[in-house]
């Protein structure tokens, strides 16, 4: 039997189930439908399987951008769609972001210099980030290929040591408590940005990991990726322990096996044959998923506000999460059908 390598592959259907599959997870870690059923294993699916769903999609954004990150019109365009995405978005969540981060003891002006830092360093709302980081990932690796012409290698090391640097921030910041020069610049870091979970120092590693898929591609053969995933995630529930009870409890967003978990979970999809008869679903599948992603905090937000305006219970975290991801699938089923239909309005 011959050798089977990833630059062989010419469909990844596999991918886009997946990140339809990823969109629920990020779901989860923002409305945990096992909190109530089940704390112990609701803490673990939440913090650490969970966990695999955003990086998986920077993965995946930096292996389809290899091929094209030294066409200038083409990043441009690509970065100039995910600008349009960012902004259109943000206003839609617009009411939920005033009511979540307008003080009524700050001032109008602070107020919106609040809005300002959040909008261009931190993220929108809450699941907004996603966007502006990946501005910022795919900018910076451009920048990093042509501009300054690096090589690949260079690339990588730069990615491993701002992955680091930020689990420094992020995970494992209580570990530098002891420590004033750090623990006072960690704390200055995190007064102005909030967190490392960011383009630089999240999106960029895990999408130049998928850049590196792509250039290396002839050199990266079938395996038991999946087997290796599994391997890596009880390493990573192991860590998440040791962090929690050992070093403090902080955020769960960087782990230092978060990378070994997602690339080997990308390549055991990447190698997973899907048939063509899967083609049409692969592709529902795959816009679905940025529906989801984008579209469920803002269901959350209005399903609260309209069961508290009836005076009803929103039900406990798992009716929530199934009305949530019930709207959202709805919803992201609605545009994407009048998306298509708009476009082949244009083509007559």
């Amino acid at each position: 039997m011959s050798t089977i390598y990833l630059s062989e592959k010419n469909e990844y259907r596999a991918l886009d189930f997946l990140k339809f599959a990823a969109a629920f997870l990020v779901v989860a870690i923002h409305i945990p439908p096992f909190e109530e059923a089940a704390p112990v294993f609701s803490h673990e699916f939440q913090q650490v399987i969970c966990r695999m769903a955003v990086p998986f999609f920077f993965v995946c954004t930096g292996y389809f951008m290899g091929e094209k990150i030294a066409d200038k019109g083409r990043v441009k365009k690509y970065l100039f769609h995910i600008i349009k995405m960012y902004v259109w978005w943000s206003l839609l969540y617009l009411i939920p972001i005033i009511d979540r981060f307008w003080e009524k003891k700050r001032s109008a002006a602070g107020n919106l210099s609040e809005l300002a830092r959040r909008f261009f360093l931190i993220g929108s709302y809450i699941q907004l980030w996603y966007l502006l980081a990946t501005v910022v990932a795919v900018l910076l690796l451009y920048l990093l290929a042509t501009h300054f012409q690096w090589s690949v290698k260079r690339i990588v090391v730069a990615a491993v040591l701002l992955y680091l640097a930020g689990v420094c921030h992020n995970t494992y910041h209580h570990a530098f408590d002891d420590l004033s020069l750090a623990a006072n610049e960690i704390r200055w870091y995190l007064s102005v940005f909030a967190t490392a979970r960011n383009g630089l120092f999240f999106g960029f590693p895990f999408v130049t990991m998928g850049y590196l898929f792509r250039v290396k591609a002839d050199r990266i053969r079938k395996n038991d990726y999946g087997w290796h995933t599994i391997v890596f995630l009880a390493l990573m529930m192991l860590e998440e322990w040791i962090v929690t009870q050992k070093i403090g409890e902080s955020s769960h967003d960087m782990y230092l096996m978060t990378p070994l978990v997602t690339a080997n979970l990308f390549l055991a999809a990447a190698f997973c044959p899907v048939s063509d008869k899967r083609g049409a679903m692969a592709k529902i599948m795959r816009e679905l998923s940025t529906e989801i992603f984008l579209l469920h905090m803002l269901v959350y937000f209005w399903y609260k506000k309209i069961m508290e305006s009836l005076g009803l219970d929103v039900g406990n975290h798992l009716v929530r999460y199934l009305v949530v991801v019930s709207g959202s699938v709805l919803i992201g089923l609605i545009l994407i059908y009048i998306g298509r239909k708009r476009n082949k309005t244009v083509k007559l």
